[in-house]
């Protein structure tokens, strides 16, 4: 079994959120919150992909610095005009709610993320979305639980986000009214409850994270060798 999460590294400059939960992933926020010279030393990690779970409305917002590079994967994890995901959306009342919603309807997205992330070229992965909280959050879980993780350590790593995200909430709370901020707040918290209530629904529902992925077409022998790449440290040091 391997150990707890890797102990947090120097992040580039501006990077919000940013950690390496396994040797070979990292994880992160919008990285336009990257200044110049952070973007800069984001590529000397030697990545071998990048992956944007935005959709491409978000990406209007806020544009990805690295648009053109050819690290650069934009993989929206959330479909669109899916009758039946929006509805579970519509009446979510906490983060556990989206999660299992996501679980049930974005499976096909999940395993072509994940399915990415295997095909990846030689290097360390990087996935994010905008705060590096719930769809990051998701796909980083599902890939701790197949490197073996403990869902404790899984949760640790989840739990993390919150202090990360303090000012980023504060900041959103600022532009809302007070009712726009009600119907927010719920769902800024980070709580670990809600990420282990996701994989506890794949357990229920699916017997594991294993079966689940299989269901949808990502086989045993690709889940054990995602979980070789997600333990093998990329072959280059990537001290600074």
């Amino acid at each position: 079994m391997p150990s707890a999460p890797l102990s947090a590294v120097t992040s580039p400059d501006g990077a919000l959120n940013f950690r390496r939960p396994l040797p070979g992933l990292w994880r992160s926020a919008n990285l336009s919150f990257l200044s110049e010279r952070g973007r800069a030393e984001l590529l000397t990690l030697g990545l071998g992909r990048i992956i944007d779970l935005r959709d491409r409305r978000e990406r209007l917002v806020d544009a990805p610095p690295l648009l053109g590079q050819a690290e650069y994967l934009n993989l929206p994890l959330l479909p669109w005009r899916v009758r039946a995901m929006n509805e579970a959306t519509a009446v979510a009342r906490t983060n556990a709610d989206l999660y299992r919603t996501h679980l049930d309807h974005a499976a096909n997205s999940i395993v072509t993320i994940l399915g990415a992330v295997l095909d990846a070229p030689p290097g360390a992965v990087l996935i994010h979305c905008h705060a590096g909280k719930d769809r990051t959050g998701l796909i980083t879980a599902l890939c701790g639980e197949l490197a073996g993780l403990t869902q404790e350590q899984i949760a640790e790593d989840y739990a993390q986000t919150g202090e990360e995200l303090t000012d980023f909430y504060a900041a959103r709370r600022k532009h809302k009214t007070p009712e726009q901020w009600a119907a927010l707040e719920p769902f800024s918290h980070t709580r670990t409850e809600d990420i282990l209530a996701a994989l506890g629904h794949l357990d229920e529902q699916w017997g594991g994270v294993g079966a689940y992925l299989a269901a949808y077409g990502f086989s045993a022998e690709e889940q054990a060798a995602l979980a070789e790449r997600l333990l093998t440290p990329p072959p280059r040091s990537e001290s600074r």
